[in-house]
């Protein structure tokens, strides 16, 4: 039996990645409106299964995907293995200058 252990980042973005899609599946506008997501991060998060959240958040690793990041979607598409350094090369913008 395989035993995978999460740092405490990765145990975040998981559990706030699952949060939102089942928030998606029940109350669309309310979770958006929760974790400011716009339309597109909205269908792309609720187009990925569980396996792919897993996949997602293993090779992102100790980087924070919230608050939203505005590539969020850019790098939710990336190939995997590029996630992880593409998240470190753009990091999340502030939240003033995303206005």
């Amino acid at each position: 039996m395989s035993h995978v252990t999460l740092s405490d980042v990765e145990w975040i973005n998981l559990n706030v990645l699952a949060v939102i899609r089942a928030g998606l599946q029940h109350d669309r506008a309310s979770t958006c409106c929760k974790f400011a997501l716009d339309a597109a991060q909205a269908d792309y998060l609720t187009g990925l299964s569980l396996d792919e959240l897993w996949s997602l958040v293993f090779h992102v690793g100790d980087t924070t995907l919230f608050p939203p990041r505005a590539d969020l979607v850019t790098l939710l598409s990336a190939p995997r293995p590029l996630a992880g350094p593409m998240a470190l090369v753009h990091p999340p913008a502030p939240m003033e200058s995303r206005r």
